[in-house]
């Protein structure tokens, strides 16, 4: 009872196997029928395969590969690891993988892509701030000119002398106050004009004969006390004020 038990089972599975490699081969094949006539018909587009649920495996046993080595049908080197399929010769031919489609949605990834994740570029610098413009100082006013001291008066020169030198002459004024004075020389005729601030009393000096000096005069020029020195002719003058501006040096020497 068990041996007919157990080849009742070998067949159902034998059979089992030849029902799913006819069914996979069908699949595949997919060729339209050839008509019995000779006439050309148009080519029919072969059917896409169907893609087959896998069948539910029962691993054998030991005692079914003998029985089935005894049968003359020979298992594939990956049948034996499954236990129960056998190598039939024929092929079966890999189905190209299709690349998974994007998912809904999503936009591919570009170089604007790449562009958006740059930095951004960095602020501008803040403009710098206007110059605040100093209030400018208001122009101190003109101060007045100041107003001349009047002459003391009572002024007097208490010496008036005219020295004759060499090369030249010297006209001394001794005075009780300090002198302040003007001067200006002219030409045609040559003469030095002095001008003493303020009025003056004095009396013309005697005038010795030399080369430079011709005269001595005196007089007025407004409030002031003016002497003019006649000379023979032009000369190089400088005026020198000592013992604290209480004397007046004028000192006449030949130009060359």
């Amino acid at each position: 009872m068990n041996k007919i038990f157990l080849w009742i089972v070998l067949a159902v599975i034998i059979l089992g196997l030849l029902l799913i490699l006819l069914n996979t081969r069908m699949g595949q094949s997919g060729d339209a029928p050839v008509p019995a006539d000779n006439s050309v018909s148009a080519p029919v587009k072969p059917a896409p395969p169907v893609a087959q649920p896998p069948q539910p495996v029962t691993p054998g046993t030991p005692a079914d590969g003998e029985k089935l080595a005894a049968a003359g049908v020979k298992p594939s080197p990956a049948a034996v690891e499954r236990g129960f399929a056998f190598e039939t010769g024929e092929e079966t031919p890999a189905t190209a993988e299709s690349p998974a489609p994007a998912s809904p949605g999503t936009t591919p990834l570009t170089a604007a892509a790449h562009d958006e994740k740059a930095p951004a570029a960095a602020p501008a610098a803040p403009a710098a701030p206007a110059e605040v413009k100093k209030a400018e100082k208001p122009a101190p006013k003109p101060q007045p000119a100041p107003k001349p001291q009047p002459a003391p008066k009572n002024q007097t020169i208490t010496n008036f002398v005219v020295f004759v030198r060499d090369g030249g002459a010297t006209i001394r004024l001794d005075a009780s106050s300090p002198i302040r004075f003007k001067h200006l020389e002219l030409t045609s005729p040559s003469r030095v004009v002095v001008d003493l601030h303020g009025t003056w009393k004095l009396s013309e000096p005697g005038v010795p004969k030399g080369e430079m000096v011709k005269d001595v005069r005196l007089g007025k020029k407004g409030s002031d006390t003016r002497i003019v020195i006649d000379l023979h002719a032009k000369a190089k003058t400088r005026y020198i004020l000592t013992k604290g501006k209480k004397r007046l040096d004028i000192r006449l020497d030949k130009t060359k």
